[in-house]
């Protein structure tokens, strides 16, 4: 009886591990979705920086063509 208790316990730690394995595996493809969505708004938000820095910099430009493109 003690034989098929060590038997289990050891499956259970070897399940248990290979879980965490998974979650580990699984939490770094998220991570890298996130990266990839943060580095496409990021450059959004670059380029809306650069057209804004444009608008003020710029006397000549036409502020309401502009801000009508946004």
């Amino acid at each position: 009886m003690e034989v098929f208790a060590f038997i289990v316990m050891i499956v259970l730690i070897t399940q248990f591990f290979d879980y965490r394995k998974s979650m580990a595996k699984l939490n770094n493809k998220v991570s890298e979705v996130n990266d990839s969505q943060v580095q496409k708004e990021l450059e959004n938000v670059k380029q809306r920086l650069a057209v804004l820095e444009r608008i003020v910099t710029d006397k000549n430009y036409d502020l309401k063509e502009e801000l009508g493109k946004l």
